[in-house]
C-alpha cells in the first residue's frame, strides 16, 4: 500500500515531468511507488537493461517505496488494450494508493496518449469486484486522479510547488538517466532528450510555473475524471 502510486509510459518520464512533486511528498513523509508502462526497448539510445538500471538509481535518489515496470510494447501502448488495461488494474489494487498520477494525454508521443487512456479507464475498472486480474488482488475504489504535464504544456488545475532541496533532487533523478541525456562524444542519434539545453529547459518550465504560485519552482497537474470535493476552501 503507498501513498501516491505515479505511472509513467517509459522509464524518466515521471523524473522529467513529476520529480520535484514526488521528492516533496518524500521529504512529507509520504510513500511514493513508480509503475513505468515499457522498458523503453525502441529507444533511440540505450538498453532495456541501461535503462533499468538508471531507473533504479532514480529510485534511490527520489526515496521511492517501491518501482516496478510492467513490461508493456514500447511503442504500441493502446488505450482500448484490455489487456494492458488489466494490467494497470492490478497495480492499482496491489498498491491501493490514495492519489494516482499520470501523463496527461496533451502530448505527442502516442504511448504518452495512450497511457492517460489506460490509467483512466483502470481507475474504474479496479473497483469492479467481478473483474479478476492476475495477483487476485481485491477491487480498490476512492482513488483521487491527477495528470502530470507532458511534453506539451499544459493549462494547469494545480501547481505543486517545489523547495529547492525537492527540485535537485529532482534534477538528479534526471541525469541518473545518462543513456538519454547529451553525450558530446557518444555519436548516438540525435533526440529531443538529448539536445544540449534539454535540462536547462526544464530548469525553466519549473521556474515558470513556480512565478505562479510565488514559488521558486512548481509542476502542472490537471484535474482527472472526477471533479475534487472541497469541504473547506482556505486548505485548498
Amino acid at each position: 500500500m503507498v501513498d501516491l502510486l505515479v505511472f509513467a509510459p517509459h522509464p524518466d518520464d515521471a523524473e522529467i515531468n513529476c520529480g520535484a512533486t514526488i521528492a516533496r511528498h518524500v521529504r512529507l513523509g509520504a510513500s511514493v511507488a513508480i509503475v513505468d508502462a515499457t522498458r523503453g526497448e525502441l529507444a533511440s539510445r540505450g538498453t532495456p537493461a541501461i535503462r533499468a538500471a538508471e531507473a533504479a538509481a532514480a529510485a534511490g535518489v527520489l526515496g521511492l517505496s517501491a518501482r516496478e515496470n510492467l513490461g508493456l510494447p514500447d511503442g504500441h501502448l493502446r488505450g482500448d488494450d484490455t489487456g494492458q488495461r488489466a494490467a494497470i488494474v492490478d497495480c492499482l489494487r496491489r498498491y491501493r494508493p490514495s492519489v494516482v498520477l499520470s501523463m496527461h494525454g496533451h502530448a505527442r508521443h502516442p504511448d504518452h496518449i495512450a497511457l492517460a487512456a489506460l490509467v483512466g479507464g483502470a481507475i474504474k475498472a479496479a473497483a469492479l469486484h467481478g473483474l479478476r486480474t492476475a495477483s487476485g488482488a481485491p477491487a480498490h475504489s476512492g482513488m483521487r486522479l491527477w495528470w502530470y504535464e507532458s511534453e506539451l504544456r499544459l493549462e494547469p488545475a494545480l501547481l505543486v510547488p517545489a523547495e529547492a532541496g525537492d527540485w535537485q533532487r529532482k534534477l538528479d533523478a534526471i541525469r541518473c538517466y545518462g543513456s538519454q541525456l547529451h553525450q558530446p562524444a557518444a555519436g548516438a542519434p540525435a533526440t529531443t532528450i538529448a539536445a544540449p539545453g534539454f535540462v536547462d529547459d526544464i530548469d525553466l518550465r519549473g521556474r515558470y510555473w513556480g512565478k505562479q504560485c510565488e514559488a521558486t519552482y512548481a509542476e502542472a497537474f490537471a484535474i482527472g475524471l472526477d471533479l475534487p470535493r472541497v469541504s473547506d476552501l482556505r486548505v485548498i
